[in-house]
């Protein structure tokens, strides 16, 4: 049951997909509102949000940018929810939301001010290579933000590496390491105290 419901946190299908993106709204609410304050967002800013699950954070940033704020998700149940939530937006051009995978995303190269990653790259695939398909799309002195709800020493994180297959987490010292290797220029950490929420902040 446990695999079951993290295979539908991966990539959330069916009708229980939608009920899983549902509690994903709730139950990443915390880690969302602490990476809002750990980011500065520009009035013009393009952003994207990958993996963007319920389309949240999406509504999120389009309170705060008078910019474009797209989604991509490989998950058609996510894709769909996301749109549902930001119709508005997107009937007003203001959003799109696309299905794709985030090691091989068809966007043009250079497209967003800020590329962010909500609770979404323990399951990423060669994360040094995808790092570099991220930065990519990102402008120059652009901006790419990690939030996860560990940092890499959670007591419960043995127990999830061991339950889903193809999942890890990762230190900030990791990320970092990952994040210089793929061409930023420069990372930040923040963590939220008395907690293990991680944001990582990199910047092109």
């Amino acid at each position: 049951m446990v695999a079951e419901k993290i295979d539908q946190c991966m990539k959330p299908h069916g009708e229980e997909g939608i009920e899983t993106i549902q509690n994903m709204n709730e139950n990443h609410k915390e880690i969302s509102e602490f990476a809002f304050s750990c980011i500065n967002v520009g009035a013009e800013d393009e952003i994207l949000d990958i993996g963007c699950g319920g389309g949240v954070n999406i509504e999120k940033f389009l309170r705060i940018t008078q910019g474009n704020v797209d989604g991509l998700d490989y998950s058609e149940v996510s894709v769909s929810e996301s749109i549902k939530r930001n119709k508005a937006a997107i009937d007003d051009g203001r959003c799109n939301v696309i299905q794709a995978d985030v090691t091989d995303m068809p966007i043009d190269d250079e497209s967003y001010d800020l590329v962010t990653g909500f609770e979404t790259i323990y399951f990423w695939p060669d994360l040094g290579e995808t790092f570099k398909e991220v930065s990519r799309i990102i402008r120059p002195n652009g901006r790419f933000m990690i939030a996860q709800g560990t940092d890499g020493t959670h007591p419960d994180d043995e127990k999830w590496l061991a339950t889903v297959e193809g999942m890890s987490v990762y230190t900030a010292p990791e990320l970092k390491k990952y994040l210089l290797n793929a061409g930023f220029k420069s990372v930040e950490s923040f963590k939220k105290a008395d907690d293990y929420i991680l944001v990582v902040i990199a910047q092109k």
